[in-house]
């Protein structure tokens, strides 16, 4: 055989060797293609995830700091009526008009304190609001006797929904202020 025939024998040989390394190199192509897919996916997965997680997390602050802010304007709110239902009892010309309107914002506030949590701060200023209701039951005892039952039984209770105020909106300062007004006994 001359040099020319074993070139094309070569050839031919070489045509199913250099078909069959095509067809590896496309399978190790599709094979690293699917490989890659797979990663792309699991990355996409993944932050997927963290974006859900990180909005879950969203969500979860920004409604605590809603809450926070509700009860410390209920909060506020609750001490105010207190406050100007002590003004109202330490007042001698005080109708029982004004006296009903005192006690229910006093009333009304304890229960919206309900929505907004927690319980022990519901639970004292439910104490406090039955007690209120002690006061108006003795009239018409005068300014003095008012304010002696006002100081035997809410100031202390209100010491103790201070404390749970603090407790509940994480804050050490006192958001309120208590019965240190110094009203006219008379």
């Amino acid at each position: 055989m001359d040099l020319a025939g074993i070139a094309a024998i070569l050839a031919l040989a070489g045509i199913p060797v250099s078909v069959l390394l095509g067809r590896w190199q496309m399978r190790t192509a599709l094979a690293q293609a699917r490989e890659n897919h797979r990663t792309a996916m699991e990355v996409a997965e993944a932050n997927h995830r963290s974006a859900l997680e990180l909005a879950r997390r969203g969500l979860a602050v920004e409604r605590d700091r809603w809450l926070l802010e509700a009860r410390r304007a209920e909060y506020r709110y609750f001490q105010n009526a207190l406050g100007q239902l002590r003004r109202v009892l330490a007042t001698q010309a005080t109708t029982e008009a004004e006296l009903r309107t005192a006690y229910e914002d006093v009333h009304d506030s304890s229960h919206r304190i309900a929505e907004v949590g927690p319980d022990e701060v519901h639970s004292i200023a439910t104490v406090i609001r039955d007690q209120c209701y002690t006061i108006p039951t003795s009239w018409p005892a005068s300014v003095a006797q008012r304010m002696d039952l006002w100081t035997e039984t809410i100031t202390p209770l209100r010491v103790e929904l201070d404390t749970a105020i603090r407790t509940s909106v994480g804050n050490p300062t006192l958001l309120v202020q208590r019965d240190s007004l110094h009203l006219p006994r008379s």
